[in-house]
């Protein structure tokens, strides 16, 4: 059975583009932070299983918003909101522990959070992958209308 050609998306904003590439700096650098854990860990004779632990979950960290970015380019609404989740929940706290390394990274994933939501950003979003009506919106538009007629 021949695959259907996928529809092309329309253009992405500037916003959007800027979004990508600030978040696929902000995985890479997690990356990098994750390796060089682990290499210290390596190093390091006491706090190895810390450091260790450490690299792993940015390591994890660090590709779970590759493939949330690789997804936010092909207009998942889903992606958009899983990467402003990540960005306050692991960004909050690493800026106010004051981490010298990572603060670095955690104002620039909370910058990143900010062209996501953008109106260009949010227009394209509603062309691409709309959000449905909540049902109980749209019982109460069809019952309460002042326009329905009887």
């Amino acid at each position: 059975m021949p695959r259907t050609p996928r529809t092309p998306l329309p253009a992405r904003p500037a916003t959007l583009n800027v979004a990508v590439v600030v978040w696929l700096v902000v995985a890479a650098l997690f990356l990098v932070a994750a390796a060089s854990f682990i290499g210290n860990a390596q190093l390091q004779e006491q706090d190895r299983t810390g450091l260790l632990g450490l690299g792993a979950i940015l390591g994890a960290l660090g590709l779970l918003q590759l493939f949330l970015v690789f997804r936010l380019r092909r207009g998942k609404r889903s992606a958009r909101e899983l990467l402003t989740t990540i960005g306050i929940i692991v960004g909050l706290p690493v800026l106010l522990r004051g981490t010298p390394g990572l603060s670095v990274v955690s104002v620039v994933m909370l910058l990143a959070i900010v062209p996501l939501w953008l109106p260009p950003t949010s227009a394209w979003f509603q062309k691409i992958d709309a959000k449905p009506e909540n049902k109980y919106r749209r019982l109460i538009r069809r019952t309460l209308s002042p326009f329905k007629r009887s």
